[in-house]
């Protein structure tokens, strides 16, 4: 069990597409987060919420509410550097159920001294399963300060650093990000 990492689930999107809160989704007889829980809870001592919705609470874990409203995934970013109390974070975002213990190992084994690491899977990063510094987070907060709300013009500053986990290790289902319906309706049918 590691206790000098923080694992935190973003929890706070607008759910736009989908219409309702995406990480109390039923999934598999449970709420969609609840899979992201149980794989962080195996790997670390401390774990954060960062979400607007008190339901979140309903979990047993910390629940932050963004500091600054209304700015996505950057302004969810910040929130969990300025709440954690470790240097060195793991950041999930609430729609990738499937994220296996695997990856976050293999994530935070290549992550010394880089300040952001992120995950790239069959050609396709996602920046949202990665390994984020503390230290980070002026930088994060002189984004949002200027409206800059894409993560990867973020993370470019940052200089950030990229794991490529191969196909023949990693299915893509580990990386399945649900965000419509119709996405959801696939992942249950077990596409």
């Amino acid at each position: 069990m590691q206790k000098d990492v923080t694992g935190i689930i973003l929890a706070g999107g607008k759910s736009s597409r989908m219409g309702i809160d995406k990480g109390l989704i039923n999934l598999n007889g449970q709420p969609m987060i609840q899979s992201i829980i149980d794989t962080l809870k195996s790997i670390f001592e401390t774990l954060l919420i960062i979400s607007n919705n008190n339901e979140y609470k309903k979990f047993g874990l910390p629940v932050h509410e963004d500091l600054i409203k209304n700015k996505g995934p950057v302004g969810g970013i910040y929130t969990a550097l300025e709440k954690t109390k470790t240097e060195t974070n793991i950041i999930i975002s609430c729609d990738t159920p499937f994220v296996s213990a695997e990856v976050i190992r293999k994530l935070l084994a290549e992550s010394d001294s880089t300040k952001v690491l992120i995950a790239k899977h069959n050609e396709k990063e996602h920046p949202l399963i990665g390994v984020y510094k503390k230290e980070c987070r002026q930088v994060f907060k002189t984004n949002l300060d200027q409206n800059q709300l894409k993560l990867r013009s973020v993370n470019a500053q940052l200089d950030y650093k990229v794991v490529v986990l191969p196909i023949e290790e990693f299915t893509s289902r580990i990386f399945a990000n649900i965000n419509t319906k119709e996405d959801l309706k696939q992942i249950s049918n077990g596409n």
